[in-house]
């Protein structure tokens, strides 16, 4: 990576001639780094003393900066190591997603309906373009989830990792973006929905049977029998919850 050939002093007397606080120009700079250079995720930035010496200033305003940049998520900070880009999830995204649901169920709806747009084609892009390592992860992780009938906390963890998968293997790098700043609103949908089943009195047997045909298309390539599939199981999700607001029980 090239520097900007601008020495120390002047652009120490840049940074004090504005109001901004110094650590958050430090960041926007950073930030248009990141941009400028191409970095992708997991790139490590330039070492803090070669961002003090880029910048004109010393390695507590970086480290301020990196700090700034940590708490938006978009960079990862490692004892001992350079930052790296992170999955560029804004905190404040991730916040949003989480409070809407906490604080009305009706939200519910909103987000899976959401999930029904872009989980949909990404199941039909990963039919096309996952490896057979990733089928063979897909599988194993289909096998631990129709193993933990009994354990809600940890079916929520597999069908998270069930789905995340599938994000990844679509190679498209904002469906994952977008499942990692929806990861919090996800996981209180899946406890609720997972709780609605078991106060009914049913099983996840139809929710294990859904998820293996979806595995099934898959391994056989097919993108239209996947996004299908794919529907299908978000579609019963949503229903789950519809119900709940009809005072109903059904499944």
């Amino acid at each position: 990576m090239t520097g900007v050939a601008i020495g120390a002093s002047a652009r120490q007397g840049q940074w004090r001639h504005t109001r901004v606080p110094l650590g958050a120009q430090i960041a926007e700079q950073i930030r248009d780094l990141i941009k400028t250079e191409g970095l992708a995720d997991g790139d490590p930035l330039p070492s803090e003393s070669e961002l003090a010496g880029r910048y004109g200033v010393s390695q507590r305003v970086v480290r301020d900066a990196l700090r700034t940049l940590t708490n938006q998520g978009i960079v990862e900070t490692h004892q001992g190591k350079r930052a790296t880009v992170s999955g560029l999830r804004p905190v404040a995204v991730e916040d949003y997603f989480r409070l809407a649901v906490d604080a009305n169920e009706e939200a519910i709806d909103d987000l899976l309906e959401l999930r029904l747009a872009m989980e949909t084609k990404a199941a039909g892009l990963a039919a096309v373009r996952a490896t057979a390592e990733e089928i063979t992860e897909l599988r194993k992780i289909m096998t631990e989830l129709a193993a933990a009938e009994d354990d809600l906390t940890r079916r929520v963890e597999l069908d998270m990792a069930f789905h995340d998968a599938i994000a990844r293997a679509s190679r498209n790098r904002f469906f994952k973006a977008i499942l990692d700043a929806l990861a919090e609103a996800l996981t209180a949908e899946r406890h609720r929905g997972g709780q609605l089943t078991e106060a009914a009195g049913l099983t996840h047997a139809e929710t294990n049977t859904q998820h293996q045909a979806l595995l099934l298309a898959l391994e056989a390539r097919d993108p239209q029998l996947a996004e299908q599939c794919m529907r299908a199981i978000l579609e019963r999700a949503r229903q789950r919850f519809r119900d709940l607001d009809s005072g109903s029980t059904a499944s």
